[in-house]
């Protein structure tokens, strides 16, 4: 993907789906949801939509809660 579209869409594209990636729920189940895309997006929300930003923020809020 990161071929195909370049860094930043590709990883927009994984936080703009419905679902949460295999990737993300693997590093909540370890801990290490600072290292998802989600946070990624959240320490850099310049490079990135407003709604990438705004799914990131609720997706790990989410998680937070559940």
């Amino acid at each position: 993907m990161i071929d195909e579209y370049g860094v930043i869409p590709a990883v927009e594209r994984i936080v703009m789906k419905r679902q949460e990636s295999v990737g993300f729920t693997a590093l909540a189940a370890m801990g290490l949801k600072d290292f998802a895309f989600e946070a990624v997006i959240l320490r850099h929300p310049a490079h990135f939509t407003l709604e990438a930003v705004a799914r990131s923020r609720k997706r790990l809020a989410e998680d937070a809660n559940g």
